[in-house]
């Protein structure tokens, strides 16, 4: 009788911790960050970025509903696809196009390769849907001149396998991961905003990440907004999963910065 109970009170806490991990691994976050800066010019001031990373595949309701509805409840004036939309496991791309179609439209879209992306065996077709929904592929940190109203910005971004450093000073720059963000300074670049250490993933109550996905221990840049040596970055914790197919910790999550002047 004791061994059937004990056994009936694991399978019950194993069932509760298989619910716990799933509504951590669907059950969408937003954040919003605010970077003031002297960059910023006044026509730009509430300028709303939405920042999307490291889907790899992952579907959000039917047609993305939820995942649309959060984006477009940040009115954003410019969409950023911080890499990793697809991942080696990804044979078709209906979660992209769902998540593009419901986007095209909203705002201009620029569009960075994380690490995972070239190596999936879609990625050619992924880059033609890319172009079909006149999404900007941004790549070899090429910068160019984002103008509002009177004030300009300049903008730049690349692929996580083609950085080699930035050929002149950028406002804003799109990269996967947030490994270059200790190479730059207020100088040569206002805002980062990267992805790729999906918070940990697997993550300690609180939210500090317990492994990145190179294999560090509680890796600094996880998730969130950091400032250094004049140079801010917005980290997202991204959407789906890669090792693991859960989260903890580290629910999925859509970054929104507003930018104002200082």
């Amino acid at each position: 009788m004791k061994k059937r109970r004990n056994l009936l009170v694991f399978l019950a806490l194993l069932a509760i911790g298989a619910l716990f991990a799933a509504q951590q691994t669907n059950a969408l976050e937003s954040t919003q960050y605010t970077w003031q800066s002297g960059r910023v010019p006044q026509s730009f001031d509430g300028y709303r970025i939405v920042q999307i990373s490291d889907l790899h595949g992952k579907r959000f309701g039917g047609g993305q509903k939820r995942l649309l509805q959060m984006i477009r409840d940040f009115d954003p004036d410019m969409i950023a696809l911080t890499g990793d939309i697809l991942d080696r496991r990804t044979r078709g791309l209906d979660a992209a196009r769902e998540l593009l179609a419901g986007t095209a439209g909203l705002a201009p879209i620029y569009y960075v390769d994380g690490n995972h992306d070239p190596r999936s065996p879609v990625y050619r077709e992924f880059r033609s849907l890319l172009d079909e929904f006149n999404v900007t592929v941004l790549e070899g940190t090429d910068a160019f001149i984002l103008e509002r109203g009177g004030g300009a910005m300049t903008v730049a971004g690349c692929g996580y396998w083609d950085y080699d450093g930035l050929g002149r000073p950028v406002d804003l720059l799109l990269y996967h991961s947030p490994s270059v963000f200790e190479q730059l300074d207020g100088d040569s670049c206002g805002l980062v905003l990267a992805g790729h250490m999906h918070g940990g993933q697997v993550a300690l109550p609180g939210g500090r990440a317990i492994v990145s996905p190179a294999g560090k221990l509680f890796p600094e840049y996880a998730g969130g907004f950091y400032e250094l040596n004049g140079c801010a970055m917005a980290v997202s914790k991204g959407l789906g999963t890669t090792g693991v197919p859960f989260r903890l910790f580290a629910r999925p999550e859509v970054v929104c910065v507003v930018m104002e002047m200082l």
